[in-house]
C-alpha cells in the first residue's frame, strides 16, 4: 500500500491513508475514516477515480491487521440510511475498506433505477462486478453472484453536493450550484456508460462504476481544481 496525503478536520497536518489502488483498498488508522475533512473526502474520490481503470488483483478471503498481525473481522455498519461493510481490526487497530464501500459510506453511489436497469439490459447486457471484478448477467441478476455486491452507479446528487458544500467552506458564501453541478455529472456518467464501442473494448471497461467514476472524476478535475 502506499500512503496518499489527506487533510482532516482536525488538525492542520494532513494524516496518511494506506491505498492499494490494484486491489481497491483504504487502510485507515484508528478515527481515519471519521476525522477526513470535506477536502480530505474529495480529494480520495478523486484517487479512486484516476485508478477507475487500472488493472485490479482480486482480493484476498482473509486479512491481518498491519499494525498488531491480528485476523481483521468482516463487519456490517449503517450510516443514516446507508449500509456498508469493512474489516475492522478487534483491537480498534483500524479499519480495511473497499473503494466500492468507502464511496457508498461517504454516499457517493447508489443503486440504478428500475427505469435504468432496463436500459442498461437493452444496452450492456453484462458488466463486471465493480468490488471483485466477476461477470454480472443483467438479464437475470442485479447483483454479483460471486460477492453479493449490487449494481452501483455515481450518485451525481451526493458528488454535487460534496462540491457545493466545499465550495461554501472555501468563500463562506458561494452561489448554490448544485443543480447545475447535478446535471453536469448526470450527463457526463450516462454518456460513458452508453458508449457502445467504448463498452466492446475490454472487460475492465465493462464495470459500470469504474466508467462512471472516470467520467465524473474528470468533470470534477477540470470544473473543480483543488485549492
Amino acid at each position: 500500500m502506499a500512503p496518499q496525503a489527506t487533510p482532516a478536520q482536525d488538525t492542520a497536518r494532513p494524516i496518511e491513508i494506506e491505498a492499494c489502488a490494484s486491489c481497491n483498498l483504504f487502510w485507515f488508522d484508528h478515527q481515519e475514516n471519521v476525522r477526513l475533512s470535506r477536502q480530505g473526502v474529495l480529494d480520495l474520490f478523486r484517487f479512486i477515480s484516476s485508478t477507475a481503470a487500472g488493472p485490479r488483483t482480486p482480493l484476498a478471503s482473509t486479512f491481518r491487521c498491519p499494525r498488531c498481525s491480528v485476523g481483521l473481522a468482516f463487519s456490517h455498519d449503517l450510516q443514516r440510511t446507508t449500509r456498508f461493510t469493512y474489516w475492522r481490526c478487534p483491537r480498534d487497530g483500524g479499519q480495511l475498506i473497499t473503494f466500492q464501500q468507502f464511496l457508498r459510506q461517504k454516499n457517493f453511489v447508489r443503486t440504478p433505477s428500475p427505469q435504468e436497469l432496463v436500459r442498461l439490459r437493452e444496452t450492456v447486457r453484462q458488466i463486471s462486478c465493480s468490488q471483485c471484478g466477476a461477470p454480472v448477467d443483467l438479464a437475470t441478476d442485479s447483483a454479483c453472484t460471486h460477492c453479493g455486491a449490487p449494481i452501483a452507479l455515481i450518485d451525481p446528487e451526493g458528488v454535487a453536493k460534496a462540491l457545493q458544500e466545499l465550495a461554501t467552506e472555501r468563500s463562506g458564501a458561494a452561489p448554490d450550484e448544485r443543480d447545475s453541478m447535478r446535471a453536469a455529472l448526470t450527463d457526463a456518467q450516462v454518456n460513458a456508460i452508453f458508449e457502445l464501442e467504448r463498452m466492446r473494448e475490454g472487460e475492465a471497461e465493462r464495470d459500470l462504476l469504474a466508467i462512471g467514476l472516470a467520467a465524473v472524476g474528470d468533470w470534477v478535475a477540470t470544473h473543480f481544481a483543488s485549492p
